[in-house]
């Protein structure tokens, strides 16, 4: 793995890690069907950071 596949893998982590860290504190994200604007917008960071993982990684 290549210096920089190590960064978007990390970053994607980081992404997941700050994703669930907010949503096990808040009662919106653990309320079904509950909308909260914080946390669709980690949820989103750590997609996109998985797309670029991915597509990094593709030969």
């Amino acid at each position: 793995m290549t210096a920089a596949e190590e960064t978007v893998d990390r970053r994607a982590d980081e992404a997941w890690r700050a994703a669930i860290e907010h949503a096990a504190g808040c009662p919106a994200c653990q309320t079904p069907g509950g909308g909260c604007k914080t946390g669709e917008q980690l949820l989103r960071a750590y997609e996109e950071a998985t797309r670029q993982a991915r597509a990094d990684g593709e030969p």
